[in-house]
């Protein structure tokens, strides 16, 4: 306020001074150019002079705010399209987590080219690609999210062997998996890939060699079971594959002996030489744990038909439904000579659930029995039935 009373004090003293001035003398100037002469007092021509300071000075300052004003409209419309950019990708995240696999896809590749990290918007649309099936378009997407972040190479083929797993391509996945074996040998997600790999396409072998590399507390139970496969797999290479793979089946943890494959792999390994044995073993489990796959393997034992039957008669009791159980029955009936009582067992199976050995079962059965029609007719089914 103070400083405000001051510079009113100074502008009136100064402003009564120039009047001072005007009215004591008007002065005079006098421009000539080319002939054309123009004569007017000091104190117009000062004044003047000063107007057209302030219209250069007000065009000048319009000039720098027009100009300025396409930078801001520019980075306007730039702030627009990353803030539309980023709303897609949220929103692609949640269609992501609703599954609705195309429209999350569509918008995280929309978005993709207009946000900070389109790495992520990468991935996230060859997930969803994934989920669909559609390979081909996986791969492109992935493609893309390599040549965007070259950096980040490594991390794009982890998740692209993790999706052809996902999608049951084991095989491809080895080939993606191979070259990061060699770049870091001790990646921890790329020897779980790999056990993952080989243990789905059975070589055990392979598993029982990755299995040691594997962090110690990374599917302990899982990793011995593979290891025990393995081992049980090579005893039926052996010359007494029998002995072998008793030998093994005692020294397995009794945590793991109910594992479905593991006992499977124990029975296979003994019942060519000891089929005995291997029923004892498949009776005892189902005693502890009904598994479909364990009685369907007992159907197809060559042990002694008739006492299969009986038990799996007693067994009928407690499942009296069972698909595969009837087809069991069914099986060893047929075993037994009793063609009828194995028919009737194997309609009643599929009574309940169409299933391609049950046709084909009873497609036996009737060839045997002279139903030629009807055999063909089951083969058929059967046929149609079968990946």
């Amino acid at each position: 306020m103070i400083v405000f009373l001051v510079l009113l004090i100074i502008a009136i003293a100064v402003g009564a001074l120039l009047a001072t001035l005007m009215v004591r003398d008007a002065g005079y100037v006098l421009i000539s150019y080319d002939g054309a002469t123009v004569e007017t007092s000091l104190w117009f021509a000062l004044a003047a002079a000063l107007a057209l300071v302030l219209v250069v000075y007000a065009v000048v300052l319009l000039t720098r705010r027009v100009l300025g004003g396409g930078s801001a409209i520019s980075g306007w419309v730039r702030s627009r399209r990353t803030t539309t950019a980023r709303n897609r990708t949220v929103r692609g995240l949640m269609l992501l987590a609703e599954e609705r696999w195309q429209e999350a896809g569509e918008a995280f590749e929309a978005s993709a080219e207009r946000v900070d990290t389109p790495l992520f918007n990468h991935l996230a649309a060859a997930r969803a690609a994934s989920e669909q099936g559609r390979v081909e378009e996986r791969d492109a997407i992935l493609k893309k999210a390599r040549e965007a972040t070259p950096e980040a190479a490594f991390a794009v083929n982890l998740v692209r062997a993790e999706l052809q797993q996902s999608a049951g391509q084991w095989r491809a996945s080895l080939d993606t998996l191979g070259p990061l074996r060699s770049e870091a040998p001790r990646h921890p997600v790329v020897i779980k890939r790999l056990f993952e790999a080989h243990k789905a396409l059975d070589d055990w072998e392979a598993v029982a060699e990755l299995a040691s590399e594997l962090p110690k507390d990374a599917q302990a139970d899982d990793v011995q079971t593979a290891i025990w496969r393995a081992r049980l797999t090579r005893s039926r290479q052996s010359a007494d594959a029998a002995e072998h793979a008793r030998k093994a089946w005692k020294s397995i943890p009794k945590k793991l002996r109910t594992d479905e494959q593991l006992l499977l792999d124990f029975v296979d390994a003994v019942a060519a030489d000891a089929p005995d044995e291997a029923e004892a073993a498949l009776r005892q489990a189902l005693k502890g744990g009904w598994r479909d796959a364990w009685v369907r393997r007992y159907g197809k034992l060559d042990a002694d038909p008739g006492k299969q039957l009986a038990r799996a008669v007693v067994w009928s009791k407690q499942h009296p439904d069972d698909p595969v159980l009837l087809l069991t029955l069914g099986r060893l009936a047929n075993a037994t000579g009793d063609a009828a009582k194995a028919r009737e067992y194997l309609e009643a199976s599929l009574s309940r659930e169409e299933d391609a050995e049950a046709l084909e079962e009873l497609a036996a059965v009737c060839a045997a029995t002279g139903d030629a029609v009807a055999a063909n007719g089951h083969y058929r089914h059967a046929l149609r039935l079968k990946p």
